[in-house]
C-alpha cells in the first residue's frame, strides 16, 4: 500500500472522528453516556458482522496468537466512545477532540518510547518540544482555567 493511501485512509479516519464525535455529543445530552455507548456499539457490531458476511476475512482461529493485552482494545473503545461523548457535549467538538488527541498523542509518545507495544521509538529533544507545543496549543483551544 502507497504512502499517500495510507494517508488518505488517515484523513478519512479523521473526517469520520469528527462526524462520529459530534453524534457522540448529541447522543449523550439526549440518552446519556450508557446509552449513547451502547447504541454506538451495538450499531458497530451490526456493521461489521454485515461486512464479515459479506466479504469474509475473519480469521478468529488465529486469536490464541494475540498476546493477552490486546483485548483491551474493546474495553479502551468503550472507554473513547464514552469519554468522547461527555467531553464534546460540554466543550464542542473542536476543544474536545484537541483533549483527546494531545492525550493520545503524548501517551502514544510513550508507549512508544518504551516499545510498550512494539518497536521502541526513542524520544528526542525535537519530539519534546512538539509535545510541549501540543499541551500548549490543547491549553490555548480547550481554554479551561486551572
Amino acid at each position: 500500500m502507497s504512502a499517500l493511501v495510507v494517508v488518505l485512509i488517515g484523513v478519512l479516519g479523521g473526517i469520520a472522528g469528527a462526524i462520529q464525535s459530534g453524534s457522540l455529543g448529541v447522543m449523550e445530552q439526549r440518552v446519556g453516556t450508557l446509552a449513547s455507548t451502547f447504541v454506538t456499539y451495538g450499531l458497530g457490531g451490526l456493521a461489521v458482522g454485515l461486512l464479515m458476511a459479506v466479504f469474509g476475512g475473519a480469521r478468529f482461529s488465529q486469536l490464541d496468537e494475540i498476546p493477552w493485552w490486546a483485548f483491551s482494545a474493546g474495553i479502551m473503545g468503550l472507554v473513547v466512545v464514552a469519554t468522547l461523548g461527555v467531553t464534546i457535549s460540554r466543550l464542542g467538538i473542536g476543544a474536545g477532540l484537541t483533549l483527546f488527541t494531545a492525550s493520545t498523542l503524548i501517551v502514544g509518545a510513550i508507549i512508544d518510547h518504551y516499545g510498550l507495544m512494539g518497536e521502541a521509538r526513542s524520544l528526542d529533544a525535537r519530539k519534546l518540544a512538539g509535545f510541549a507545543f501540543v499541551v500548549l496549543g490543547t491549553w490555548l483551544v480547550v481554554g479551561i482555567e486551572a
